[in-house]
């Protein structure tokens, strides 16, 4: 598998491992930030390899005897990235994994795309039918990324799998960290009166549906939305996490459209400036997106079924935050600790 250090890509080797597997993971980044991933996984037998996907030679040997390769690795959503730049990382990265498992003679290749392709605002539900509207670089570049898929698998007769989930979130998450920590403070602003829905599913649900999809009989050359119990207006969900958080309301309430003509006004003059802009259309979309999904027939085709709601997801989100931030304090005390020994022992270092 790619993208082993990953959130989504670590839980997929925990719950592969648990159920008697054997993985091979290849991971590109190994930072501060990646060690401790890298150590705990190793920990739970986890064999983890240093490799690009945008370099083929370093990876190809990892896939020697393996029977499936899923593939997490992906550019997601970087600021300031360019077309180029998922071009680069989410098609010629997928093409490069897609060749080098077709020729170790692997049987089945799953890939990890996105249900964001179906569109950001699409009235009723989404399923596998329903007509792809890509809005941003990322989906463009994910639909890209699934047609090579689907291309070279069936070029080398191997078995492809796409698994296109809706908005991840648990434990480890980096990219809602600030959603949560401003709502367990009250300060979530909601613009807007919050009826979009949102569809999310929990991460050990998908680490689920994706090792479901390595072995299920019947889900070769399938393409499927994987998607959690249910959606809810914004509103719900950040009520939701509120009442996770011990909190009586997330944050306050304020109207959309001024702030919708605010981050138009900033981007543009950031842009003919040159610098970042704080605020910009695209972060506003959050306020707008609108969408459900039918997983149905990836319950069928898989065997699977979520079991995460939304307030024992969120519930584990934050208690997960809670130790993680206790942690951290625990490690800055023992460093000062240290310092203060250091400073009476040898005052003169």
């Amino acid at each position: 598998m790619t993208g082993a250090t990953g959130f989504i890509g670590a839980h997929f080797v925990e719950r592969a491992l648990a159920e008697g597997h054997d993985v091979v993971g290849l991971y590109r980044t190994d930072g501060a930030k990646h060690r401790a991933v890298i150590e705990r996984l190793r920990s739970h037998g986890a064999s983890l390899r240093h490799g690009d996907i945008l370099n083929p030679e370093s990876f190809a040997d990892t896939l020697k005897g393996a029977d499936c390769v899923c593939h997490f690795a992906a550019a997601f959503r970087e600021s300031g990235a360019d077309d180029a730049y998922f071009q680069r990382m989410n098609v010629e990265g997928t093409s490069n994994v897609a060749r080098a498992a077709a020729a170790a003679g692997i049987k089945r290749f799953v890939h990890c795309g996105t249900a964001g392709i179906y569109g950001q605002r699409v009235a009723g539900t989404i399923s596998e039918s329903t007509p792809i509207r890509p809005w941003n670089s990322y989906e463009r570049s994910k639909l890209a990324a699934d047609k090579r898929v689907r291309e070279i698998a069936s070029d080398a007769g191997m078995e492809f799998v796409i698994l296109r989930p809706t908005a991840v979130y648990g434990p480890r998450d980096e990219r809602l960290l600030k959603l949560f920590r401003s709502v367990q403070k009250g300060r979530f602003p909601l613009f807007g009166a919050g009826d979009g829905r949102r569809h999310m599913i929990y991460v050990t649900d998908l680490a689920d549906a994706f090792l479901r999809a390595c072995t299920a009989p019947k889900a070769g050359n399938q393409e499927l939305i994987i998607a959690g119990p249910k959606a809810v207006p914004l509103r719900e969900m950040l009520q939701t996490i509120a009442h996770a958080a011990n909190r009586p309301v997330f944050g306050p309430r304020l109207p959309l459209k001024p702030m919708l003509a605010l981050a138009a006004v900033v981007e543009d003059t950031c842009k003919m400036l040159k610098i970042h802009p704080p605020i910009y259309r695209r972060r506003m979309d959050f306020y707008l997106n609108d969408a459900a999904f039918d997983s149905r027939r990836a319950q069928a085709v898989l065997g699977w079924q979520p079991k995460v709601d939304l307030a024992e997801g969120f519930a584990a989100t934050l208690s997960a935050l809670r130790q993680e931030r206790q942690g951290t304090a625990v490690t800055v005390a023992q460093a000062l600790v240290f310092l203060t020994l250091i400073s009476i022992l040898a005052p003169d270092l």
